[in-house]
């Protein structure tokens, strides 16, 4: 009987979001995330209730998002976990049975991704970090700390190993605040940046 509920209730949840959220194909997706216009989440993508999602952002296939907010223009891979639970170490056991309130007690500290962010495969960003606008986050990266806007991280655990861009074109591209921008006028500010390259 559990198992005909939770797939009624999967089914429920898959109407819901292709009614009111046609870009959301995942079926894990609750109802109450805020998921901005056209930002696309694929197959077997989980986002727990207390998620915000930006505008124009791309969130691929097999990730977990929980208790984040992620900005507008984002690229998310597939397999990457964004915020997920931490035990408590200091408790005599780790186990979720000895804590009143599993869900507030592992996820106390939300997690933010900035604008334009892009995170590789299979990366991990942990509970309570800040990725900064711009920033790049590699590859089966383990994030367990904040990262500066368009920085590049790497690694176990992630390490800058550069900047995108020099600090004047940084403080352009912050000052500007272009993820604000509709789709076309981003399209247009990127071109003139370029072009002064």
């Amino acid at each position: 009987m559990e198992v005909i509920l939770l797939a009624l209730k999967r089914s429920l949840v898959m109407l819901y979001n292709v009614c009111v959220r046609p870009r959301v194909l995942s079926s894990l997706v609750h109802p109450r995330a805020q998921i901005g216009k056209n930002t696309k989440v694929h197959l077997n993508t989980a986002i727990d209730q207390n998620c915000v999602i930006g505008n124009y952002t791309y969130i691929g296939r097999n990730t977990d998002v929980t208790k984040s907010e992620i900005g507008n223009y984002c690229s998310i891979a597939n397999g990457v976990k964004i915020g997920q639970g931490e035990h408590d170490l200091k408790n005599f056991s780790t186990s979720v049975r000895f804590t009143k309130d599993p869900y507030n007690d592992l996820l106390q500290e939300p997690c933010t991704l900035g604008h334009d962010v892009w995170v590789g495969a299979n990366a991990v960003i942990l509970r309570g970090v800040t990725v900064g606008t711009g920033a790049v986050v590699g590859a089966n990266a383990v994030v367990t700390k904040d990262v500066a806007p368009y920085s590049v991280v790497v690694g176990v655990p992630a390490r800058e190993i550069r900047k995108r861009f020099c600090p004047a074109q940084i403080e352009t591209l912050l000052e500007s605040k272009w993820w604000e921008f509709s789709n076309a006028d981003a399209m247009k500010f990127g071109q003139k940046f370029k072009d002064n390259d």
